[in-house]
Formats: structure tokens, C-alpha cells, sequence
């Protein structure tokens, strides 16, 4: 049997209760089902019990062109979150960004290894996972959230299903179901939302926060394609 790393085996002890904390948001969109897109073909909706779908933001996919610039980013992203006993958890991963107007990729990777890689070019969502990382865990969310905060707000308003909105002003955004803020998104120092430096994203209504740091371009040959 091949025998994992440490750094492998810390990480994969280590998700079990990221991916517990996240709930229906970050890895498991519900209970990690899907359903065909609800109200538009960019957003593809959760089907778990009516419970749990009302608590899940849509999933979004929005179509790569509708970005308008080119991305190439490398990123470090923190994720806090508070247990069932109240103690509070930070865990941290990086991501690789490519998007351009016909394919947006993305690689996520905790200590040194590749998790997953996804590549979606607005009609067909590739995916590919590393037999180590947990099954639970969703790339399209990660991705979902990435689009949330980085394509523009028109992109995602029109993407969303009835009965959520999307509101913004000069340094933040905030997805919305009826008066209820279901995430808040700030980019600190950056009034026109681009998110090219930090961006922080606050799922309240599933308890979790992200800050999601532009470390540098990501370096060529990175693994991002599946």
C-alpha cells in the first residue's frame, strides 16, 4: 500500500471538519446532489430536502466570456468557521485561477498536493479529483463562489434564480434571498469590486468566512488543466 506524506495526511485529516463546517455551502452545495439548472442555464440548483435547499445559495456557472478580462492568478484562501462546541477553526488552501473568454480553470491544492482541477468552457464542466482528497469536497463551489465576486454584477443577476438578488456598491457585493444578506462579499481597498488583491466573503447564513488573497500570476506548467 502506498504510503501518504505527512503533509497528505495532515490535510486529509484536517478536511473532514472543513467540510463538516461548510455544510451546504463550500464542498457540499446541500447534501452534494444537484439538479438541473433552476431559471437559467448559469446556475445550477441543489435538490437535497426542502430543508436543506432552502439554506443552499445557488451554484453558479456563469459562461466564462461574461467575465471580459483575463484572469491568471495564484491564490491562498482562509477559511474560518466555528464548531458544534463553539471553538473557532482556520484552515487554509491555495487555488490556481485561469479564465479567459472561452475556458475558466481552476486548481485547488491544500499542503503542496492537488486536490482538484476543474475546467468549465460554459457548456460542459469537467472535473477531476486526487484519489486522496475527500469526496465530498465541490470544485463547482469554490468555482461559484470565484464567480460570485469576480464576474460582473450583471452576469450574476441575471444568472440568479427568483427570489434572489444581488446588490452593490463601491467595495461590496451581497447575494440576497428576499431581505435576507446570504453572503457578503468585501474587497478592502478596492472600490470598483475588481478583487484583484483580497477579497472577503462572509456566508452567514452557513457560518463560515473566506479571504481569498491574490498571492501572484500563476506560474506556467501549474497543473491548472485537468
Amino acid at each position: 500500500m502506498r504510503r501518504l506524506s505527512p503533509d497528505r495526511l495532515a490535510w486529509r485529516d484536517a478536511m473532514p471538519a472543513l467540510v463538516s463546517a461548510l455544510v451546504t455551502a463550500w464542498v457540499s452545495a446541500g447534501c452534494g446532489t444537484s439538479a438541473p439548472p433552476a431559471a437559467s442555464p448559469a446556475v445550477a440548483a441543489a435538490s437535497p430536502a426542502p430543508a436543506a435547499a432552502a439554506a443552499a445559495a445557488p451554484l453558479l456557472r456563469l459562461a466564462p466570456a461574461a467575465l471580459g478580462r483575463t484572469l491568471a492568478w495564484q491564490q491562498q484562501i482562509r477559511v474560518r468557521f466555528r464548531d458544534g462546541a463553539g471553538a473557532d477553526h482556520v484552515r487554509e488552501l491555495q487555488a490556481l485561477l485561469e479564465a479567459d473568454a472561452g475556458t475558466t480553470r481552476l486548481a485547488a491544492l491544500a499542503g503542496g498536493q492537488v486536490l482538484a482541477r476543474l475546467a468549465w468552457d460554459g457548456t460542459r464542466l469537467q472535473v477531476s479529483r486526487s484519489p486522496w482528497a475527500p469526496a465530498e469536497l465541490m470544485p463547482e463551489r469554490i468555482l461559484s463562489d470565484l464567480q460570485l465576486a469576480l464576474w460582473p454584477s450583471a452576469a450574476v443577476a441575471a444568472a440568479l434564480p427568483p427570489g434572489w438578488t444581488l446588490a452593490e456598491g463601491p467595495g461590496w457585493r451581497e447575494l440576497r434571498q428576499g431581505a435576507e444578506a446570504v453572503v457578503a462579499i468585501g474587497y478592502p481597498g478596492d472600490p470598483d469590486n475588481r478583487g484583484d488583491r483580497l477579497i472577503a466573503l462572509a456566508h452567514r447564513r452557513d457560518g463560515f468566512t473566506l479571504e481569498i488573497r491574490n498571492l501572484a500570476a500563476a506560474p506556467a506548467g501549474d497543473g491548472v488543466r485537468p
